[in-house]
């Protein structure tokens, strides 16, 4: 049985996500719920939890502030929030989950699935997670690449490109590969604001990594480890725009 805690300042915040893991998941056990950041530290204290469910914004001190008020993280985090906000960014940068208000159960379902595979707490990723807050989103420099056996940090700049594989993702580099537990959507919503694009429905390409275009239906591109991947037609203008831009 894990234990879990909710911390948000609504009351219908809390009782819709206790409601849905009552129901949903029995194998969780929501020991308490804390209405504010003061409150879920001594609940944190009292009770030792497995998870906490943590809101984002909370009056007061937020849920970044609670988080350097306890320092070591022994516990598991999923963020909620009712914004999709720049911190969000940062959060999945960190290899940590988020729940985007209202809560979807499938949502909900895949979050506390990859519970399972994290490592049993987030000290490493909550202390880049506040890192990468006091910069601007445009300087987010290193990703957090959850696999199956660690969470590795890598800089952002050395991703060449990744591949789709089933529901994971293939993260190149250029001496190593690593299979994360994220799907490709995910990287590309994180890693677009980084001059990344989707060239077809299985890559997503770094451009900074492009060696040559080869012209054609949708054309090739060949990138710096001399690895030729499609462009897809549909997605061949698109992508042409922003090469003229590099």
């Amino acid at each position: 049985m894990m234990k879990a805690i909710i911390i948000d300042d609504e009351p219908r915040g809390r009782n819709i996500l206790l409601q849905l893991i009552t129901q949903n998941f029995p194998h969780i056990n929501v020991v308490a719920t804390a209405a504010g950041a003061d409150e879920g530290i001594a609940r944190i204290d009292a009770w030792k939890p497995d998870v906490v469910f943590l809101d984002v914004e909370m009056p007061g001190k937020n849920a970044f502030d609670m988080l350097k008020e306890l320092g070591k993280i022994d516990f598991k985090i999923i963020f909620v929030s009712a914004h999709n906000h720049y911190a969000i960014s940062a959060i999945k940068l960190s290899a940590l989950d988020f729940l985007l208000k209202p809560i979807d159960l499938h949502d909900l379902t895949m979050a506390i699935q990859r519970l399972t595979i994290q490592p049993a707490n987030q000290v490493q990723q909550v202390p880049h997670l506040l890192q990468q807050l006091q910069q601007p989103k445009s300087n987010f420099g290193k990703i957090a690449i959850a696999s199956v056996n660690a969470i590795e940090f890598i800089n952002i700049s050395d991703i060449l490109y990744c591949k789709a594989d089933n529901v994971y993702t293939e993260v190149y580099l250029h001496n190593t590969t690593i299979t994360s537990t994220k799907n490709l959507k995910e990287f590309d919503d994180l890693l677009s604001a980084h001059f990344f694009f989707r060239i077809h429905h299985s890559y997503l390409i770094n451009m900074n990594h492009i060696k040559k275009y080869l012209k054609g239906e949708g054309g090739a591109v060949i990138m710096s480890n001399d690895v030729e991947i499609e462009v897809s037609r549909r997605r061949k203008s698109a992508f042409l725009e922003m090469f003229s831009t590099i």
